[in-house]
């Protein structure tokens, strides 16, 4: 898991120790709770904690197994790259429309900001206060907001490829996932068929068996 984009949604979801724990397990399937402890140098509270943020976002799945000596369950985890690549779409989304509304406000509207005190507020607070900054009495002066607009539109330009590259990621996973659930549906339709085809070959011989056994009745008599 090299992508900043993947790295960095999940960060937001689990911290960074949650990274190190996605990048241990990206491409690898059900493996030891114990083992992610060791390999990440981390109690095994710890790292369940880790375990269960990154769950509860849906980014990792779990199997468990019961020790039949010692009665207590072991967990085995895997990835989702494909939950992982959501996530970051979603993300993106929210990001793109907070932009959105950013730019919106900012054609719309004006702001006026503080040199000396290097802040900035809406027209209708500086009106309130008019025109003059409350912390150090200097007048405010118009924002130029030409420059701003240009770098959030080209904010929005970036956040839309980097969608565009998010989207064609997943549209390639779930083209796996549906083409793995396909083989997995006729894996198990002719695990049933064959299952159906021994227990019809199973009851023949038991019909064989019968009219043999009532054959011999019959001769004896």
């Amino acid at each position: 898991m090299q992508d900043k984009l993947l790295e960095s949604a999940v960060e937001s979801v689990s911290g960074k120790t949650g990274v190190e724990v996605s990048k241990f397990l990206f491409g690898k399937k059900n493996v030891n709770e114990f083992l992610i402890a060791k390999k990440i140098k981390l109690a095994i509270n710890q790292t369940r904690n880790v375990l269960y943020k990154l769950a509860e976002a849906g980014l990792i799945a779990f199997t468990r197994k019961k020790d039949k000596r010692k009665g207590w369950y072991t967990y085995f985890w895997t990835f989702s790259e494909l939950k992982a690549w959501e996530l970051v779409q979603k993300i993106i989304m929210q990001r793109n429309a907070n932009l959105q509304k950013q730019l919106e406000h900012r054609v719309k509207e004006r702001y006026y900001h503080c040199e000396n005190c290097n802040i900035e507020v809406s027209e209708e607070a500086a009106l309130l206060h008019n025109f003059t900054c409350q912390e150090c009495g200097v007048t405010y002066e118009l924002s130029e907001k030409d420059k701003l607009i240009t770098e959030l539109k080209n904010k929005i330009v970036k956040l839309h490829g980097d969608l565009s590259a998010v989207a064609g990621n997943i549209k390639v996973l779930r083209e796996k996932q549906t083409a793995k659930n396909i083989k997995n549906d006729k894996i198990k339709q002719t695990k049933k068929k064959n299952e159906r085809r021994a227990v019809r070959e199973k009851m023949k011989k038991i019909e064989k068996r019968i009219q043999k056994k009532a054959q011999k009745k019959n001769d004896k008599k």
